[in-house]
């Protein structure tokens, strides 16, 4: 019961902060500095200036702009594969299929 209420927390707080869906299988995670590489060049460089422990500092993440974690997923994983935040610290990025 306790499991479906913080499931139930988490969701409602990433629906401001990611789209939402379903979250079904684990497709893997999300290497920030292969994402940024693949989006960006050889050269570019990931980086995040918000401590891991804050909450949101995944949403930090930049490239030379904007890292697509959707893009990574589909391109890493299939095409139907999602990124969610999980717990939203800096390294809680995961892909998943719906």
């Amino acid at each position: 019961m306790h499991s479906s209420l913080l499931s139930g927390i988490v969701a409602g707080l990433a629906f401001f902060a990611a789209p939402v869906f379903a979250r079904g299988p684990w497709a893997g995670g999300i290497d920030m500095a292969e994402a940024c590489r693949m989006q960006r060049g050889p050269g570019a460089e990931a980086k995040n200036d918000k401590p891991d422990n804050l909450p949101g500092s995944a949403f930090n993440w930049y490239c030379t702009g904007d890292i697509d974690t959707n893009r990574y997923c589909r391109e890493k994983y299939g095409n139907n594969a999602q990124s969610d935040a999980q717990g939203q610290k800096k390294y809680d990025w995961g892909c998943y299929f719906p």
